[in-house]
């Protein structure tokens, strides 16, 4: 046993020298032929382009708090604690799929679409298949009983066709964020290299505008709410004001204590109703710039352009992989069929 052992585990530099030059003309040409087979199934292959663009976000902060601060989570304000991190799931969320299926795009041809979901279902025909399988389809409970009456309009009711053209929008969009920069990057591969910088667009405005709603909502309602007890105020003083000039138009005359007294009050009215107003007017201004300094501002780095080259199928990594595993598996072959080593050991 010890023998066999041993003269099955010995392999020598000679025989390995010996195996490869036997068989390197077999695996280069089998390599070759297998990277040929390789760029010729790239060809097969549907070209797709990718549009991107790259954003720099800046916040404004009247805390002091820096955009680095905040991406670590260092901030107090509860608006503040929407980090970078958080934006690839803004993105991957079922609204912002509902949104893109909406927007309109052109494609390369120059032919316009009045919403991306019917760009995407332009190609698609019912199979045979899909066909036959509809005669034995049963219809859901829903359907059967027609749409059902949700008690909020915060639910959303979404069929299982809606939700796969959801899913597969939303796949459409690669971000990711540069955690040490805080770069962000929109990413885009399809088809259609128009289309592609459409949607990078698109999704680019969805996201500025949902961190900018979302980090200025509350200073945006303290504004809606002084805005409106302005005019509250400011209606209170004219009447206020109306009241204590006709009453001094009607008494003007009168060298009365009760009337000197009512005309003190009503002065009191009007005053008391003023610096009401003046105080609402001072806290909406102040208000306003409050939003104005929580709204973040994202710098473009790099614009949306539409792709000119390629960025899939890539031929040369084609090849290689062909090649790669075209050798492997002339390897194989010659080790247990031709060679038969698994026999010999």
């Amino acid at each position: 046993m010890n023998i066999r052992k041993q003269d099955a585990l010995e392999i020598s530099i000679g025989d390995l020298i010996n195996f490869i030059k036997k068989y390197i003309i077999f695996l280069m040409l089998t390599g070759l032929s297998f990277a040929i087979i390789g760029i010729l199934y790239s060809f097969s292959l549907t070209r797709l382009f990718t549009a991107q663009t790259v954003l720099l976000p800046e916040y404004n902060m009247s805390s002091g708090n820096s955009f680095f601060s905040m991406a670590v989570g260092a901030e107090k304000g509860g608006a503040e604690k929407l980090v970078p991190d958080l934006y690839p799931n803004i993105l991957k969320s079922t609204p912002f799929g509902q949104y893109l299926l909406k927007q309109p795009v052109t494609d390369e041809s120059g032919k316009r679409y009045p919403h991306l979901e019917e760009y995407l279902g332009r190609s698609k025909q019912v199979s045979l298949l899909s066909r036959v399988l509809s005669v034995f389809k049963t219809d859901s409970p829903q359907s059967a009983k027609g749409p059902t009456l949700l008690p909020s309009p915060n639910i959303l009711m979404i069929s299982r066709e809606e939700q796969g053209k959801i899913s597969s929008v939303i796949g459409l969009i690669n971000i990711t964020v540069d955690d040490k920069n805080g770069i962000i990057t929109l990413e885009c591969e399809m088809s259609d290299p128009v289309v592609a910088a459409i949607l990078v667009e698109a999704s680019k405005k969805y996201l500025i505008d949902y961190v900018e709603e979302y980090r200025t909502s509350k200073t945006t309602d303290q504004v809606t709410f002084l805005q409106e007890r302005v005019r509250e105020s400011k209606s209170r003083q004219q009447i206020a004001e109306y009241a204590l000039q006709s009453y001094r138009d009607r008494n003007r005359s009168s060298f009365l204590n009760v009337a000197r007294i009512e005309e003190q009050r009503l002065q009191a009215d009007y005053t008391l109703a003023q610096s009401v107003y003046s105080d609402l007017v001072v806290k909406l201004e102040q208000a306003k710039i409050k939003v104005k300094e929580e709204k973040p501002v994202f710098k473009t780095l790099e614009p949306v352009q539409v792709p000119t080259s390629k960025s899939s199928p890539k031929r040369p990594l084609t090849a290689i992989t062909f090649a790669v595993v075209g050798t492997f598996m002339a390897l194989l072959y010659i080790v247990f069929f031709k060679e038969k080593y698994h026999l010999k050991l």
